[in-house]
């Protein structure tokens, strides 16, 4: 029931501080192909924040997601690419719970055996609405409410996945025949 969704790996000095992201720590871009896309994202976040915003003026509810990379600074000449899996649920109306405990539930449908543990929110986070996701001895994501300040009207629950430890934990062999 989730819609996928496709976000430019770029992203503005605005949302990347509206997530408490410092901008010295992205890969920025040399020649940028707009002002506002001058930096590499190392959070899939800001872009299903603008995701969420966008279709909150024409929608009442919606879940989306994206998989996409994370861009990250290293020593090397080249950035560290890691997959991660977002996802978002949106609802105009209610308290917020039941989206919480959706993406909770698609969180545990994906890696079951998942444990949710009650986490510090982050300033993008609801205050009382955080946590990390245990799975396998590792925290190997993050599930949250918005903060009601980045949100115009309504509630949005994130899933945050980093894909890269869940294979490395997951010892599942990949099998496939050549074309």
């Amino acid at each position: 029931g989730f819609t996928e969704v496709y976000n430019y790996s770029f992203l503005s000095e605005e949302s990347v501080r509206a997530f408490g992201l410092d901008p010295a720590a992205h890969v920025r871009v040399a020649n940028p192909i707009a002002s506002d896309q001058a930096l590499m994202r190392t959070s899939l976040l800001p872009g299903i924040w603008r995701n969420v915003l966008d279709n909150a003026k024409h929608r009442e509810s919606f879940r989306l997601f994206e998989i996409g990379l994370e861009i990250h600074k290293t020593g090397a000449p080249l950035p560290d690419e890691i997959p991660h899996l977002a996802a978002a649920i949106y609802e105009r109306y209610g308290d917020g719970r039941a989206g919480l405990f959706e993406i909770k539930r698609a969180a545990e449908c994906l890696l079951p055996g998942a444990e949710a543990v009650p986490a510090s929110a982050r300033s993008f986070e609801h205050p009382a609405r955080s946590a990390d996701l245990h799975w396998r001895g590792a925290v190997v994501g993050r599930f949250f409410e918005l903060h009601p300040t980045l949100v115009e009207s309504g509630r949005a629950a994130v899933l945050d996945l980093d894909l890269r430890l869940i294979e490395s934990l997951s010892n599942v062999e990949v099998k496939f025949t050549p074309i």
